[in-house]
């Protein structure tokens, strides 16, 4: 005779998202690392601006690499002029800023050497821009590097899936979408 389980067998996802007051999550995008190096919450990013989500929500990596990466497929929105930050658009559409370090806008440019230019396709992991990390280091407040997301919706929610040392095109976080 089969025996009929009284219990399902309880599966722990070690990513899974909180559920919110009754709100069930429809669905997921993952978001990658553009670069490798040591990621952390964005909240903890030496800059108020940044750690407050003014500009957006999503996570800070300080690089130990110098080559920015493609964090999805997607299309290159924008390049800053002074190449510090590119605003980019994911394959499901979602709109990022990847700014690398802080206050590196006042850098005009030095220690970046962007590899692309708007309305650029690229894939996931495609190389964006190199750094001269040691001359960053030298001239810039912290290299810690936001990724965020900056037109999320309500139903949109943030969360980081590594903190650490963290490799370009390992998940960085998660954007849980809720019904």
């Amino acid at each position: 005779t089969l025996e009929t389980p009284t219990a399902e067998p309880q599966v722990q996802e070690t990513e899974a998202p909180k559920e919110e007051a009754g709100q069930k999550v429809v669905d997921r995008i993952v978001i990658s690392s553009p670069i490798s190096g040591i990621a952390a919450d964005l909240v903890t990013a030496p800059d108020e601006a940044f750690a407050q989500k003014m500009m957006g929500d999503g996570a800070v990596v300080t690089p130990t690499d110098s080559v920015v990466k493609a964090p999805a497929d997607g299309e290159i929105v924008f390049v800053f002029d002074t190449k510090h930050a590119v605003g980019f658009t994911t394959e499901d559409g979602i709109s990022m800023i990847i700014h690398v370090g802080i206050d590196t806008v006042k850098l005009n440019g030095e220690g970046f050497d962007v590899m692309v230019e708007a309305g650029q396709k690229v894939k996931k992991g495609d190389p964006i821009m190199k750094l001269d990390l040691d001359y960053l280091s030298a001239n810039a407040p912290s290299l810690a590097s936001p990724v965020m997301c900056t037109e999320l919706s309500d139903n949109q929610k943030i969360r980081l899936l590594k903190e650490g040392d963290i490799q370009a095109g390992e998940s960085l976080f998660a954007i849980d979408i809720y019904e």
